[in-house]
């Protein structure tokens, strides 16, 4: 994951373009590893403010209310920051805040939070880069809510030796299939 999501944020700086990280204590600390080991100094690009490094459970708990995001607190915390680090270029994002619902079993939250962040790329320029363990949506239960996560994003990758994802994502592509046929 480390390697991925700092490939993908290295190629936002070489585009001279901000980035924003918004992640658990432990990937945030591989992430600046691997841009230090990539000749990206993390401490520099703070500084510089071309790069913010947030929390992912203290960000979403700053928009959070009764166990669901707030669409207007979500636009205050999080819309506000990608405004200001976007600077009239595009922004690359990096995001857990949504595994973090997953983790949790707030699948409807999850979902939700989704969609917000679709509405905020509506209105702003950036590339979202969301991460998820795929060990949260084992339970049969949550294939619906997968579906809609996946159905939010562009693209979907997994890693080539998670035969977990592999199950959930083939799964549920196939019950697509069926589905629209």
């Amino acid at each position: 994951l480390a390697d991925t999501v700092a490939a993908f944020l290295i190629g936002g700086l070489e585009r001279n373009e901000n980035i924003l990280v918004v992640a658990t204590p432990e990937h945030r600390e591989l992430l600046t590893r691997r841009l230090d080991e990539a000749g990206w100094n993390a401490r520099t690009l703070v500084a510089a403010n071309r790069m913010v490094i947030a929390d992912a459970v203290q960000t979403l708990d700053k928009f959070m209310r009764r166990d669901l995001p707030s669409p207007i607190a979500f636009d205050e915390v999080v819309g506000t920051r990608v405004r200001q680090l976007a600077d009239g270029k595009r922004l690359w994002i990096y995001g857990e805040m949504v595994d973090v619902l997953a983790a949790r079993g707030n699948l409807r939250a999850a979902q939700l939070l989704e969609d917000m962040w679709n509405v905020l790329g509506e209105r702003e320029c950036f590339t979202l880069f969301c991460g998820y363990a795929s060990g949260h949506f084992g339970d049969p239960r949550a294939a619906r809510a997968l579906a809609g996560i996946c159905a939010a994003h562009d693209c979907v990758h997994r890693k080539p030796d998670d035969i977990l994802a592999e199950f959930l994502l083939d799964h549920q592509n196939g019950r697509a299939a069926v589905a629209n046929s």
